[in-house]
């Protein structure tokens, strides 16, 4: 009668990590629909064009120590993702969760080195970009469990700069890849990403299942 005390109290969180150019309004709707899952949803913002990616890294592990929640699980859409690798390759958090990445570009930015090759596109991507995707290649530190979400609906500047297919309009589908994570592809545009009922179930089967 009432199950068990311990499970049904469990709180898990998860920290919603938007990327650039973004506010972290972006996110709403997919934190809803966790929220909607039982997960205790938590919006992290940044500065994402004129900001710092060493900066964000360390501003994103205070914010995750500061959340409640048995395990708090991370998201990161696009640049978001790369800031949550910093943040672990600087050094893992004490709090024990999952993470995930949609549409966040791991393996580099063709698109991004295209724009940063003018003036007024360097200025465009702003600093966290160029010391994090152009200047230097991110990497996955491991020691998380990690689901990576990539989508193939061409839809945005990769059309206009010519990116091979297939891409989400920004990131091609390779450029997401992480060596040793679970690495799928959805029908969903880069920012369809956020708006999508199948990334959110995905999500949330990832975090319950750890």
């Amino acid at each position: 009668m009432g199950g068990n005390p311990a499970k049904s109290q469990r709180v898990e969180a998860v920290v919603l990590v938007h990327g650039l150019w973004m506010t972290g309004a972006e996110m709403h709707v997919l934190g809803g629909r966790l929220e909607e899952s039982g997960f205790r949803v938590r919006y992290f913002r940044y500065r994402s064009w004129r900001g710092d990616l060493t900066q964000a890294a360390e501003a994103l592990r205070a914010f995750v120590e500061a959340t409640e929640g048995e395990r708090v699980h991370l998201v990161g859409h696009s640049l978001g993702g790369v800031v949550i690798a910093k943040m672990l390759e600087e050094g893992a958090h004490s709090r024990p969760g999952r993470v995930a990445m949609l549409g966040s570009p791991m393996g580099g930015s063709a698109a991004a080195r295209i724009v940063s090759r003018r003036r007024f596109g360097r200025w465009l991507v702003g600093g966290v970009i160029r010391e994090g995707i152009v200047e230097h290649t991110p990497r996955w530190p491991g020691g998380r469990d990690l689901f990576v979400v990539a989508g193939d609906i061409p839809l945005g500047s990769g059309l206009l700069l010519g990116l091979p297919k297939p891409h989400d309009g920004v990131v091609l589908v390779e450029e997401t890849r992480v060596e040793g994570a679970r690495n799928v592809t959805v029908r969903a545009s880069h920012v369809g990403l956020l708006l999508s009922r199948k990334v959110a179930s995905i999500l949330s089967g990832h975090f319950r299942a750890g």
